[in-house]
């Protein structure tokens, strides 16, 4: 039963902990908390956002697009999910 937990932790640390979008294990060791875990992530926060540390759980004065849905949210998402028909 102690391996399934670890399995489980592991599956929840790869998501978003905001939105729940898988996330690489190179994107959480380089913009994620000192756990490895993404707070945020390019399906919910831009870029801008992350690079400043939203990923690792810091809270900013910079716009948030979940705010300010007109603000970027990274066109790579869309064309992720639309298999890049909108570029």
């Amino acid at each position: 039963m102690s391996n399934r937990l670890v399995e489980n932790e592991t599956i929840e640390k790869s998501n978003c902990q905001h939105c729940g979008a898988h996330v690489s294990r190179d994107f959480r060791r380089t913009f994620g908390d000192g756990d490895d875990i993404a707070h945020r992530c390019p399906a919910c926060d831009c870029m801008p956002r992350i690079s400043r540390g939203t990923a690792a759980g810091k809270e900013l004065d910079y716009p948030d697009p979940e705010d300010q849905p007109q603000r970027n949210q990274g066109g790579r998402v869309e064309a992720r999910t639309d298999g890049g028909e909108s570029l």
